[in-house]
């Protein structure tokens, strides 16, 4: 599952990425385009799905979280794949609620490395720990709660 969940997050990012370079396309196009290819590694098609259209469908409310919480940052000024990965991560913590936060913003640092620049990580992980910090604040996030060490 986790493998899966992984690699519906890449392709997620690359299709969104896709679809954003394109502008006249349609999402489904750009996926159905894709899926076409049949060259994508097994992937969680429903998780997939929800994780791209709730990212697209939420792109002003995203965008807005991601403005507010990037005080030393231009909006413009961040590349479009820390956007991506942002957006994607902000959405799957909000809209998909059995993946704990801390595993959403683990992903998106890795698909940070992976994906985008060599300092991105460190932007993704500081701006994603303070959005998760007002989402709790604000109630549409329960914290979440570590287990205590024996001993």
């Amino acid at each position: 599952m986790k493998k899966l969940r992984r690699n519906a997050r890449m392709l997620s990012i690359q299709l969104l990425y896709a679809y954003l370079q394109q502008g006249d396309e349609t999402l489904e196009n750009v996926i159905q385009r894709s899926m076409s290819l049949n060259d994508e590694p097994e992937f969680d098609e429903p998780f997939f799905r929800t994780l791209i259209y709730k990212t697209v469908s939420e792109l002003d409310h995203l965008d807005e979280r991601i403005v507010r919480r990037s005080k030393n940052w231009d909006f413009s000024r961040i590349t479009l794949m820390d956007k991506i990965i942002l957006r994607q991560s902000i959405a799957e913590m909000m809209f998909i609620e059995d993946v704990p936060p801390r595993v959403t913003i683990s992903e998106a640092i890795e698909l940070a490395k992976d994906f985008s620049t060599e300092e991105s990580h460190v932007f993704v992980n500081g701006m994603l720990d303070r959005i998760y910090k007002d989402l709790v604040e604000e109630g549409i996030l329960q914290p979440d709660i570590k287990p205590v060490k024996e001993g």
